[in-house]
């Protein structure tokens, strides 16, 4: 296995894998996109910052009076993350963001940041963005976690890049709180990736883990296994999936 140790390197490696994925089923994550602009309130007229970004994939969750900062540290996420109108993109480490102090309404941070190592200082630079009385919405693996254990220990085994997760637990409520943010805020929200056939939730799963040693039968016995799966009415199949999702405010 490769030695990667943070976001940019391993998406740096396989982010064109991942936005192929996002790319060709865009709608198989549509309920994790959704759990922040929900959790977060987000309303026409505020600006979010989504850090990391990827390639912008939270953009089409929110309606067309969001302006939407997408910060990323890699450039081929960078590169493809859509220059639309109300679409802003900073390309820049997710603990020395290029933009000004108080800056957005909220900062939303969607299942990256268990690839990062300096966790306090990419929170004091999520605090330091807000404007007084802002939101943080993060959602993420939760240690111990079915997803937990699929992503270092299936993944991990069936990806020449490997997977090392830092997952998140009750202690990210002290992090926070050192960041000088309050009301916070921890919820286990299940949730479903879907999918039109099997055959699709085994190659999407591939590109967007970098599975790039396990075939499809490999990948939906691992999914089956260690997640669960379920038959839809409409002849599709949904994977099973879960994430912390944890909000904390700015003072005003």
């Amino acid at each position: 296995m490769r030695d990667v140790d943070s976001y940019h390197d391993i998406f740096s490696a396989r982010g064109e894998r991942y936005h192929r994925a996002m790319r060709d089923w865009p709608e198989a994550r549509a309920a994790e996109l959704q759990l922040l602009p929900g959790a977060l309130g987000v309303r026409d007229g505020e600006v979010l910052i989504d850090a990391p970004a990827g390639g912008g994939y939270l953009a089409r969750y929110l309606s067309a009076g969001v302006r939407y900062i997408a910060v990323d540290p890699v450039g081929e996420f960078f590169r493809r993350c859509p220059g639309e109108q109300g679409i802003d993109r900073v390309h820049c480490p997710l603990d020395a963001i290029a933009l000004p102090d108080s800056t957005a309404d909220a900062v939303a941070s969607l299942a990256g940041l268990h690839h990062e190592r300096c966790l306090p200082a990419i929170l004091a630079e999520f605090q330091r963005v807000l404007r007084p009385g802002g939101r943080l919405g993060i959602a993420e693996i939760a240690t111990g976690s079915a997803p937990a254990r699929f992503l270092n220990g299936f993944v991990d085994a069936h990806s020449s890049l490997g997977h090392d997760g830092h997952f998140f637990d009750g202690d990210v409520i002290d992090l926070l709180k050192a960041s000088r943010l309050v009301n916070v805020s921890l919820q286990i929200t299940p949730l479903e990736w879907r999918f039109p056939d099997l055959a699709s939730m085994a190659r999407f799963t591939q590109a967007l883990f970098g599975m790039d040693q396990a075939s499809d039968d490999q990948v939906i016995d691992g999914i089956d296994r260690l997640l669960g799966t379920r038959s839809l009415e409409d002849g599709g199949v949904a994977m099973r999936w879960e994430l912390l999702v944890v909000t904390a405010h700015k003072p005003s």
